[in-house]
């Protein structure tokens, strides 16, 4: 009864815990954003993404997301091509779905991006209530800044695009990318 595990089953776990390292290690970089979600309470947020707008400064920023904790910072416009200051915090929800955080990007002191990190279980259920909310998605299979194919909503304040489809790695997270109006930032 008490049979050794045979040799195949060695080698197959033994190639499991490879890719498993092998994905660990990969995504070193991403593991206090998981620490921080598992460990931590972090605040909820509703995004209002309509109402966001290119002509926000960061105190309208931070009176629109009013009571989160935004940590901000000066960044080189070179290093994302996003903006020339970021504020982030961690959150656990934004429009009642799990997220990991919420960065906001500045140009000459006026919004032009804002970002929610999505965990990589629920890509779908943001799929869904971003289709839900905004209708049919122009523009399917855009590359963007997101790297790779995307979905892209038009709205009167800007463009919306999230990542088409869930990666493969199950430690790399989707992202809701709302970009200001064209003559914004």
């Amino acid at each position: 009864m008490n049979e050794p595990l045979g040799k195949w089953t060695k080698i197959t776990l033994a190639v499991f815990l490879c890719v498993v390292a092998l994905v660990l290690l990969g995504n070193q970089d991403r593991m206090h954003i998981y620490s921080t979600y598992f460990r931590e309470t972090s605040p909820q947020v509703q995004m209002r993404l309509g109402e966001l707008s290119g002509d926000m400064d960061e105190a309208a920023i931070r009176k629109h997301f009013d009571g989160v904790p935004f940590k901000c910072h000066n960044e080189p416009l070179a290093t994302t091509g996003l903006g020339d200051r970021l504020c982030y915090t961690n959150i656990d929800k934004a429009d009642g779905l799990p997220a990991f955080t919420l960065v906001i990007f500045f140009k000459k002191g006026h919004l032009s991006h804002a970002v929610v990190q999505v965990p990589w279980w629920v890509h779908g259920s943001w799929r869904d209530q971003l289709g839900a909310q905004y209708g049919k998605a122009n523009r399917a299979g855009v590359v963007s800044r997101l790297g790779g194919p995307v979905l892209r909503w038009p709205m009167p304040n800007g463009h919306l695009e999230y990542n088409r489809e869930r990666s493969l790695n199950p430690l790399e997270w989707s992202a809701v990318f709302w970009t200001a109006g064209a003559g914004k930032s």
